[in-house]
């Protein structure tokens, strides 16, 4: 691993293989360990950084007597980008696709694809009046009510009951539902942030870099709200995934399957013309990676233990 300084925090990263750029976001209560098999098969050809976003992993606390920045993770990503020249890919599952797609409209041109797995970027079902936002606004309640009382244990089974349902929380080891508690607090700061982002769908529909979407079909209906969203704004392939719930206790989206990660040609991220998609699940020319990336993506999220 290796390690930078973002706002003061020390943040560790790891940065594997030589070629074109690739920086990849891990969801909530994750670390970069969440693109493990990714990385494993991209690195003989590409240069892959994955940063453990603060208070995960290897990377510091955000300070307790300092109120969180709205930016401070945003700043992460940012940072590691800077430590690559030329131009870059984006990746994010989760939280780190929605600091994905804020970190595309910052870095502008640089980026040659993005590619987004559920962004909760759920401001936008509040901005846009979507039903999905009233049990979002639920779901943080409970979460952030857990938190304020003290019981990080309360806050960790409402929210990943919500995402796992309650039965496979219930049946989780308790090694893991120690570890989930443990990071609650940082999940009860991201809330914040992810629900009071003033970014807009207009703001989003200036991103001109091509971006693949991908939903589960088994995921709860306010993330495939954004997706559909962002599918009617952006430059994207969208895809819907016969993703199952998940097996193992990694992380809380459903998972894609090997056939739903190939929407996309391998020119794309050489540089040269993608042809326009075929199907009814896009609207514009679309770019991700060759079929190895495909691949690699597919085990990412439909591997289990």
């Amino acid at each position: 691993m290796k390690h930078l300084t973002s706002g003061g925090i020390e943040i560790a990263y790891l940065d594997e293989g030589k070629g074109l750029a690739v920086v990849v976001g891990h969801c909530s209560s994750a670390s970069h360990k969440e693109w493990l098999p990714l990385i494993e098969t991209l690195k003989t050809d590409w240069r892959v950084l994955a940063p453990d976003f603060i208070g995960y992993g290897s990377s510091g606390q955000w300070p307790a007597d300092q109120p969180f920045k709205p930016d401070a993770d945003l700043d992460v990503m940012l940072a590691v980008a800077k430590k690559t020249r030329g131009p870059l890919h984006l990746v994010g599952h989760s939280y780190g696709a929605a600091l994905a797609l804020e970190a595309a409209r910052r870095l502008g041109s640089r980026v040659k694809s993005l590619t987004l797995v559920e962004p909760v970027s759920f401001h936008l079902l509040r901005q846009e009046r979507r039903p999905g936002w009233a049990e979002i606004e639920q779901l943080g309640k409970a979460v952030l009510g857990g938190v304020a009382k003290g019981d990080d244990r309360e806050a960790a089974a409402a929210f990943m009951s919500y995402w796992l349902g309650r039965w496979r929380w219930r049946l989780s080891p308790k090694r893991f539902k120690s570890a989930i508690a443990a990071t609650i607090p940082k999940v009860a700061l991201e809330f914040g942030i992810i629900v009071d982002t003033p970014t807009t769908l207009n703001d989003y529909a200036k991103i001109i870099t091509p971006t693949l979407l991908i939903k589960g079909s088994k995921t709860r209906a306010p993330a495939r709200a954004v997706v559909d969203l962002l599918g009617e704004t952006a430059k994207c392939q969208g895809r819907n995934t016969k993703g199952r719930w998940p097996y193992e206790p990694v992380h809380p989206s459903r998972r894609a399957q090997p056939a739903d990660t190939r929407p996309f040609c391998d020119s794309a991220l050489t540089g040269l013309p993608s042809p326009s998609p075929s199907s009814s699940t896009s609207r514009a020319n679309s770019s991700s990676s060759s079929f190895a990336w495909d691949m690699a993506l597919a085990r990412t999220f439909s591997r289990s233990v």
